[in-house]
């Protein structure tokens, strides 16, 4: 009983948490897939008092102060013909005092022609240069309708008079939302719900009014005189936040709200809270079930058992007795392979560490040999300082064989951000009791900008260490050796290149260069692990190892890594 509770409840708070995340997510597209629409479909009509406005006829018509009647019935029927088409609710012309001289509706019996709507924000903007945008219930229709205002300039500029676009705000409304399991509704500054999926809701306010906000909206006239009473919901929505629960009374809504700045409006989704607590009912209903049938059944297995105990006994210690058997076989095999594993392993990390600290080991002797020197004629802080070197490179050589286990493991290490430069510094440290014994010359050129690269640090200087060895080895019978290291970088990334002036590699071993085993040197100089190894590491550092012949002759090894910004490293 107490695991089916446990059960129960683990799977029930899995379930809620999950329907929960889920609804989240739908109430949030919900909400840009809204605003979206709306924003479209207002946003395809502000073009049109602009483009109204350059016919010469409006200007016309706005600079006689006696306007020819038949020419002002032409012009309301050019309106009435570009309203049908543009799919608007009225289009009208207004004189710089606010009255309509013609409009779209001039046939109607709530036509605007003589009609003085200067009180009307999107006249007091457009008459001031901006283009008009307003939201309003209209005082001679008494429809909904968001309006854009353009104003109509003399060949002075100033302003003649104002075309106005209304858009029906009810067809925008029916035609935005499609969804059963969830309500929208959108609000003005006020908090004054004037969109809604359900028509009760409109014209009421999130929050109750207070008497200023009553007087503007009662002087504005936004909503025709009309008081704007609350919502009558036991839990109210608070317009401060992105993400809330309430209560109608009726039902439990998850509400999201969206803005939109550009017009000062928020888009608020709800999503019935239903969706939730049905597949957790549903749920657990099928849990519950299930564990009862467990429970019967591990009842009748039980009961069973006790009738056939001696039999099962019997039959159950031959049977373990043969499960130990092949229990130990299959123990024994297992050994077997692995320890047939760790021995392939085995091989390939010996060969890798005689080719890796083959130089940290030359430098190891020199340092002793130098120790001793030092010693022999007194001077034990030079002897002190060679030692401290000694172990520092031991020190290095535990880590690359720490790293070669890992790279036999296929780890893909620790990517950091790490100083290329110093990197590069340690690397050819290392390398540098070879360049100096064959009298090769090392040039570089680094810019500033590739100090950070995102790399493990200990894989790049096995790599760099590489790539100036094979470099150096590759110039030894050349008369004047020289070997080349640019850093550079580009497009977020940086290319590490080394070139020598050797022979470079012929076009048959081009294609096998980085093959493990693969190597053109001779027997007891290496066994072609070094460019296999560091081509693997750049690739599990998320970056790339490239051969190429130089133009001026030689080979040239380019390692390309992602540039990082600066800061702490290793």
């Amino acid at each position: 009983m107490l695991f089916a509770a446990l059960t129960l409840t683990t799977v029930s708070y899995a379930v809620y948490q999950n329907a929960e995340r889920r609804l989240q997510q739908k109430t949030e597209a919900l909400s840009q897939q809204l605003v979206g629409q709306l924003t479209a479909e207002l946003e395809k009509h502000r073009y049109l008092p602009e483009l109204l406005g350059q016919d010469p006829e409006a200007r016309a018509l706005l600079a006689s102060d006696t306007p020819d009647p038949e020419r002002l019935a032409d012009f309301n029927r050019t309106l009435e013909t570009a309203s049908r088409i543009a799919g608007t609710a009225d289009i009208y012309l207004m004189r710089a005092d606010g009255m309509t001289i013609a409009a779209s509706n001039w046939n109607t019996q709530a036509s605007f022609i003589g009609k003085n709507f200067a009180f009307r924000q999107y006249f007091q903007q457009a008459m001031q240069g901006q283009l008009g945008r307003y939201y309003a219930l209209g005082t001679t229709s008494k429809k909904r309708g968001y309006y854009f205002a353009n104003a109509i300039p003399d060949a002075q500029s100033k302003p003649l008079g104002v075309m106005v676009v209304k858009v029906d705000i009810d067809t925008q409304e029916a035609q935005q939302w499609q969804q059963d399991s969830a309500e929208f509704m959108v609000t003005d500054p006020d908090g004054v719900v004037f969109m809604s999926s359900q028509s009760a809701w409109r014209l009421q306010a999130l929050q109750p009014l207070s008497a200023l906000t009553q007087a503007k909206l009662f002087q504005n006239q936004r909503y025709n005189q009309q008081t704007i009473p609350p919502l009558p919901w036991r839990l109210r929505i608070d317009p401060a936040l992105d993400l809330q629960g309430v209560d109608t009374g009726q039902y439990d809504y998850l509400v999201h709200k969206r803005a939109m700045p550009f017009i000062e409006w928020d888009v608020y989704i709800l999503t019935d809270w239903r969706s939730i607590t049905r597949p957790v009912l549903v749920t657990v209903a099928i849990i519950a079930f299930m564990l009862l049938l467990t429970l019967l059944l591990v009842y009748v297995l039980w009961k069973n058992q006790r009738q056939r105990r001696e039999y099962e006994q019997k039959a159950r210690e031959d049977l373990e007795a043969k499960v130990a058997e092949r229990t130990r076989e299959l123990q024994h095999t297992q050994e077997e392979l692995v320890q047939a594993a760790k021995m392939a392993a085995l091989g390939q990390l010996s060969a890798g560490i005689n080719h890796e600290l083959n130089n940290p080991l030359t430098a190891i002797r020199a340092y002793a040999d130098n120790a001793t020197q030092f010693l022999a004629i007194g001077k034990p802080e030079m002897a002190h300082h060679n030692l401290l070197e000694i172990v520092s490179l031991t020190e290095r050589m535990a880590t690359i064989t720490r790293q070669l286990k890992t790279f036999s493991r296929k780890s893909a290490g620790q990517i950091e951000t790490c100083d290329l430069h110093w990197a590069l510094d340690s690397a050819l440290s290392i390398v540098q009791p070879k360049l100096a014994q064959t009298r090769i010359v090392l040039e570089q050129q680094r810019d500033a900008a590739t100090r950070y690269v995102q790399a493990d640090l200990v894989w790049l200087e096995q790599i760099l260490v590489n790539l100036v060895s094979n470099a150096a080895e590759a110039v030894e019978e050349q008369a004047e050796p020289r070997v080349w290291v640019t850093l550079q970088a580009h497009a977020g990334q940086v290319d590490i290149s080394v070139r020598d002036n050797g022979t470079g590699i012929s076009e048959a071993a081009m294609p096998h260069v980085f093959e493990a085993f693969f190597t053109t040197k001779i027997i007891g100089k290496g066994l072609g692990l070094g460019l296999s190894i560091s081509y693997r590491l750049a690739r599990d550092m998320n970056g790339q190892l490239r051969v190429a012949n130089a133009l001026q002759g030689g080979a040239i090894f380019t390692l390309t890594l992602q540039q990082a910004a600066a800061g702490e490293t290793e």
